[in-house]
């Protein structure tokens, strides 16, 4: 797979203004897993970055599973950075709303810097590093740099890693009372957006505002963030950078050794003081507005052709960190979550085919209420992630998600060419590098499409099937809610970058239960059954009903674990009960499956 420069930047920051520049930082191979911290800043923060601009954000994933899926499924995929949920030490479960100890959220109230949280400790985070590093996958942290955890003014508390606080004196930290906004009789909290010193200097649902104008304060921030640099951290996505003043941040930031790939989360609004083109010489801000048009026009009914567009044209801010969804919005209602199914990965799959920003796919857990924490041990830790047997979706091992983070890396920065759109269909190229094709319809499109890519036959990513150019063009039937991308250099298969598939697995299953506009899928342990994520290949057919027919194309030989799952109308998903079953397809022939959901 050819791989790209990353994109840098280096922040010199005079008179409130920044200056950015870029530049190219060449390769250099890290330590493996469990070797000695790193001395060298800037060297470790470059050095997992070679190629692609991908971002895979892997929400509540502790530091051992990270680790394990950086030399394992992520190896290769073309993801260029993996981001972590905050590290430092947080609150305890027990400080928190009744009913609510176990929160995904305590990791964004911080009780000092230390890396010891229920993610792992500091040994775990550095091995962490050290393998993805290894992989050529850089770590971005999820930095809280806002605020403190809220505390109580007369009873001490003791945070994850054992230290102990009050409202507004955090010893461990390195913070007492001087060091924050509005305290004692100016206590105030934030209620009016539109007024910008009530944003940036009073507290935020009861978390202790910084007082990031002080030189001290900004020490201690780049101290921690320095830390997470010298053990070989590449970048930060810089939690609530919209209640931290522009000027501030970028003074902090300037401290910071090397060079980091900086994401700002800065939430703009109509109406309101604080925009997004304040933060962009800091580094990328995350784009809101373009998750929720994702929603709009790939889910909501509005055509999606016109998404080709998307960008700048739009009004957004040229440095862009774009995501389908966050652990914020898919909460929230605002944007897509995993519980959208073919819907959700056709948006990953487009917004890592298109030019317009930096990319974060993201990969979390499924959950029932807005609070619901991730699987834990019984000591109150995150437990290491069993992709299909827990509760971690593991979305990113679809081919729309991984064999498109390798399209990308591969097209680099190659402009939009060869434009088609239709309803709620689409397609472009990218220069002569690749083609990708968006089918959102409820039923499959049949056309040729004109093309950069040179003649020559290709594997397409997400399905693993020969696409032939001749001539400049290339003919393709691309099923309801599926995609297709192939690139130069691709032809050695689909979305794990496996071989070709020659065999089959035919399906004629009985599903009762089902209601108009539900799905059926055969899902499972391999890319072709899209590693236990509902895909295109794996969709059958309802005609017969109640029997659910479809063929997927599976290597002779290869055995794996599988299951139906029933995709419903409004996006939830109903597994079979029981445990995994379990096949191997023949070494030649179709394996054929003639079941009955249980």
């Amino acid at each position: 797979m050819p791989q790209l420069k990353p994109r840098r930047r280096a922040l010199a920051w005079a008179a409130g203004l920044a200056v950015l520049t870029a530049s190219a930082l060449a390769f250099t191979a890290l330590p493996t897993a469990g070797a000695a911290e790193s001395s060298d800043a800037e060297t470790a923060a470059a050095a997992a970055l070679d190629g692609g601009d991908s971002i895979l954000n892997m929400f509540e994933w502790n530091w051992n599973s990270i680790a394990a899926e950086c030399a394992g499924d992520l190896a290769g995929s073309g993801y260029t950075y993996v981001q972590t949920s905050p590290p430092q030490e947080h609150i305890l479960g027990s400080d928190t709303t009744a009913g609510e100890e176990d929160a995904w959220y305590i990791h964004y109230q911080p009780v000092s810097y230390k890396l010891d949280s229920r993610l792992g400790t500091r040994a775990e985070f550095a091995a962490m590093v050290s393998t993805c590093n290894a992989n050529g996958i850089g770590v971005v942290v999820d930095a809280v740099i806002n605020h403190m955890a809220a505390g109580s003014s007369s009873q001490a508390r003791t945070g994850s890693a054992g230290s102990e606080y009050t409202q507004f004196n955090y010893p461990d930290a390195g913070y007492s009372e001087a060091d924050f906004h509005n305290t004692g009789d100016n206590y105030c909290e934030i209620s009016n957006y539109t007024d910008r010193t009530e944003v940036q200097e009073c507290h935020l649902v009861g978390l202790n505002d910084l007082d990031t104008g002080s030189d001290y304060v900004q020490g201690q921030i780049a101290g921690y963030l320095n830390d997470l640099t010298s053990l070989g951290v590449a970048g930060f996505r810089i939690d609530a950078a919209k209640h931290i003043a522009a000027t501030e941040l970028g003074q902090i930031i300037d401290r910071v050794d090397g060079d980091p790939y900086i994401v700002q989360e800065v939430i703009g609004a109509s109406g309101e003081p604080i925009t997004e083109n304040e933060y962009t010489g800091i580094g990328d801000v995350q784009v809101f507005d373009y998750s929720y048009q994702l929603k709009n026009h790939i889910n909501g009914g509005s055509e999606a052709q016109y998404l080709t567009d998307i960008g700048t044209d739009w009004g957004y801010v040229s440095e862009g960190g774009v995501f389908v969804t966050n652990h914020d919005t898919e909460r929230g209602g605002n944007t897509m979550t995993y519980a959208y199914g073919q819907d959700y990965l056709l948006a990953e799959a487009f917004m890592l085919a298109h030019t317009y920003g930096t990319p974060a796919s993201y990969t979390g857990y499924e959950f029932s209420s807005s609070h619901e924490a991730p699987p834990l041990n019984s000591d109150g830790t995150v437990a290491d992630v069993n992709c299909g047997s827990d509760a971690f979706t593991c979305l990113h091992r679809s081919p729309y998600m991984e064999g498109m983070a390798g399209f990308r890396a591969a097209v680099g920065d190659a402009a939009l060419k060869n434009v088609w759109q239709s309803g709620d269909a689409l397609a472009f190229g990218r220069g002569s590098a690749g083609h990708f094709v968006m089918n959102a319809t409820s039923g499959s499109i049949t056309r040729t499409f004109t093309t950069g890519l040179a003649d020559g036959d290709y594997v397409d990513v997400i399905s693993g099937d020969t696409v032939t150019v001749s001539g400049g063009s290339f003919t393709a039937t691309v099923g309801a809610k599926a995609a297709l991308a192939i690139y130069t250099g691709n032809t050695s298969g689909g979305g794990d970058g496996g071989g070709t598939t020659s065999d089959c697995v035919e399906v004629a299953t009985s599903v009762t239960g089902t209601s108009g506009g539900d799905e059926v899928y055969l899902v499972g342990s391999i890319a072709e059954l899209g590693n236990w994520t509902p895909i295109a290949a794996g969709h059958l057919s309802g005609v017969s009903y109640p029997t659910w027919t479809g063929t997927v194309s599976v290597p002779a030989g290869t055995s794996f674990e599988y299951k139906y799952v029933i995709v419903r109308s409004g996006g939830s998903i109903t597994w079979e009960s029981g445990s995994n079953r379990t096949a191997t397809v023949p070494e030649s022939g179709c394996l054929k499956l003639n079941e009955t959901w249980r």
